[in-house]
């Protein structure tokens, strides 16, 4: 595959079979990118980190006529997004069987879940905050994999911090929530230049 994915993509929106297929073989490196994402729970019942990275491509793939990329990291990063949205939402379908739909509590960092009953724009801005929120994971996940790890399980998959601890692998749960703290505050200036101050102090409000 040549350095600059432009001309596969024009080929590949035009309907040439190759180019999809060239498009597809950058499968490994979303492999690499998402590996130790999925906690034991969504593998055992949804699949392993190969199916959520074939799915989300494809269906990457499949909308390639939505977007215009003006360089291929722009490319990686929407292919990404798919991707990570697979891994959310099943993430989400896991921890509705687990509780009822409720969400884990998080103490002080309760910021970032759902809570019941919210106002239409409660729903609003959760809605802005978990999307930006994944956004930032995305670009933060090659440097610092550990912490954004500890956020997907706690704040996605709502994980408690037992259930954390043994999904990462880690030898105490205070290891589990200082690379979750850690994740937050990475997270946080991202997330405030995404949407500004404003919102992000309504959101903690709430």
């Amino acid at each position: 595959m040549s350095d600059s994915l432009r001309p596969l993509i024009d080929q590949a929106r035009a309907g040439d079979p190759r180019a999809l297929n060239a498009l597809a073989c950058c499968a490994d490196r979303f492999l690499r990118v998402f590996s130790g994402s999925l906690s034991s729970s969504i593998r055992r019942a949804q699949g392993s980190t190969i199916d959520f990275v074939l799915e989300g491509l494809a269906e990457a793939l499949s909308r390639l006529g939505d977007r215009q990329f003006a360089t291929d990291k722009d490319f990686y990063a929407w292919v990404a997004s798919h991707i990570r949205h697979k891994i959310i939402d099943a993430g989400r379908h896991e921890t509705r069987k687990k509780r009822g739909g409720k969400p884990a509590a998080l103490g002080e960092h309760a910021e970032l879940v759902e809570s019941p009953d919210p106002t239409a724009s409660e729903i609003a801005c959760r809605r802005e905050v978990l999307e930006a929120t994944g956004q930032a994971l995305l670009e933060l996940q090659a440097s610092h994999p550990e912490e954004m790890e500890a956020v997907v399980l706690k704040v996605f998959e709502g994980h408690s911090w037992p259930e954390l601890k043994d999904a990462m692998g880690l030898t105490s749960e205070k290891r589990g929530r200082t690379l979750f703290a850690r994740g937050l505050e990475l997270l946080r200036p991202r997330i405030e230049t995404a949407l500004g101050a404003d919102v992000m102090a309504e959101f903690l409000r709430s």
